[in-house]
C-alpha cells in the first residue's frame, strides 16, 4: 500500500511530526507578526472606520474544532459506506481506498489547527448585513479565491516551485478525505491565506460570508479529494421523484447549491476532474470551477481519465 502513495509507515504522533518539521511553524509566525500590523494605531484607527474588527480567538477556535472534525467524520462514513459506494460505481480510480492513514491525518490535523486559528488577528467586517450583502460578498470570496488558486496551482506545478510548495499534497495519486490538508505550510499561506485575508480587507465581504465560506468550503474540499463520485449519490427520499428540469435529485445538486449556483455559468470542478489532476500532475487547476482551465487550455475531460503523468515533476 505504501509504495502507492509514496508514504511509508514510521512513527505518527504530533510530537515526532513537530521534530521531523522544525520550521512548520515559520510561515504562520511570520503570518501572524504581518498581522499585528493592524495594532498600529494608524492602520488601527483605519480599520476602526471600515467598521473591522479581528476575527477573534474564539470564533477561530469554532472554527478550527469544527473542521477536525469534519475531516474524520466524512473519512468515516466513506469507510462505513465503502463496500456500498463500490458496489454501486462510484469509486473513480480502481486502486483500494486506504482507511489506515495516521500520517496523513497528523499532517492535515496540523495544517487546519495553524491554518484556521490563524485567522483569528484577521480584521473583518462584523457589521450588520443583509442576506444579500452576504450572498455577495459569499460569491466575491467564490470567484476572486478561485481565479487566485488557478493561477498559483499552476505556478505551484513548475519544475522550480513544485517541490517547494506542492509536492507533498501530490503524494496522493489516489486522493481520499485527509489528503485535502495534506500540504506544506507555504503552500496553505500561498493558496488560501494570501488571497483570502486581503479580501476580507479590502472588499466588502462581510463576516458571515467569511463564516459561510469557511464552514461549507472544508468539507467541500474534502469531499473533492474523496476518489468517490459522491456528487452522482441520489437524496434520500427526495431521488424517489423525477423533478421538472431537474431529474433525481443528487448530492451534486446540493454542491451547486452551496456554491451559490456559480458552476452552473463557470463550470463545476468536480471530484472527478481533481481525481485526474492527482493521478497526471497536470490538467484541472481549478479550485471550484473550470472555466479557466477552459479558457487557458489546461482543461481535461474526465470521460479521457487515463492520461500521461507529467514525467518532470514526478522526477522533481
Amino acid at each position: 500500500m505504501g509504495g502507492e502513495t509514496g508514504i511509508t509507515e514510521k512513527d505518527h504522533t504530533l510530537e515526532s511530526f513537530f521534530r521531523e518539521n522544525p520550521y512548520f511553524l515559520v510561515p504562520w509566525a511570520c503570518l501572524a507578526g504581518l498581522q499585528f500590523v493592524f495594532q498600529i494605531p494608524c492602520i488601527a484607527a483605519w480599520c476602526d472606520g471600515r467598521g473591522l474588527e479581528a476575527f477573534g480567538a474564539q470564533r477561530a477556535i469554532h472554527l478550527t474544532a469544527f473542521v477536525l472534525i469534519m475531516q474524520f467524520a466524512l473519512h468515516g462514513a466513506i469507510a462505513v459506506y465503502h463496500d456500498r459506494l463500490e458496489e454501486g460505481g462510484y469509486k473513480i480510480q480502481d486502486r483500494p481506498y486506504r482507511f489506515q492513514v495516521e500520517e496523513t491525518s497528523t499532517r492535515s490535523s496540523a495544517i487546519i489547527m495553524v491554518s484556521m486559528l490563524s485567522y483569528g488577528l484577521t480584521p473583518m467586517n462584523q457589521g450588520e448585513a443583509s442576506l444579500l450583502q452576504i450572498f455577495i460578498g459569499y460569491s466575491i470570496l467564490l470567484l476572486v479565491h478561485d481565479f487566485w488558486f488557478y493561477w498559483v496551482h499552476r505556478l505551484a506545478h513548475t519544475k522550480r516551485f513544485y517541490a517547494l510548495i506542492h509536492k507533498t499534497h501530490h503524494k496522493w495519486k489516489q486522493p481520499m478525505v485527509f489528503a485535502a490538508y495534506f500540504i506544506r505550510s507555504p503552500s496553505a499561506v500561498l493558496q488560501e491565506h494570501a488571497c483570502l485575508i486581503p479580501c476580507m480587507i479590502f472588499l466588502p465581504v462581510p463576516l458571515y460570508s467569511f463564516m459561510l465560506y469557511q464552514y461549507l468550503g472544508a468539507p467541500m474540499s474534502m469531499l473533492e479529494h474523496c476518489g468517490f463520485h459522491v456528487d452522482e449519490l441520489p437524496l434520500p427520499y427526495l431521488s424517489m421523484v423525477q423533478w421538472p428540469l431537474l431529474g433525481r435529485p443528487k448530492v451534486g445538486h446540493v454542491m451547486t447549491i452551496l456554491g451559490g449556483g456559480w458552476s452552473l455559468l463557470l463550470g463545476s470542478h468536480s471530484v472527478e476532474h481533481h481525481d485526474y489532476h492527482h493521478l497526471n500532475f497536470n490538467g484541472n487547476y481549478g479550485l471550484s470551477y473550470s472555466y479557466l482551465d477552459k479558457l487557458f487550455g489546461t482543461y481535461v475531460e474526465p470521460e479521457s481519465f487515463v492520461g500521461t503523468p507529467n514525467e518532470a515533476l514526478l522526477q522533481a
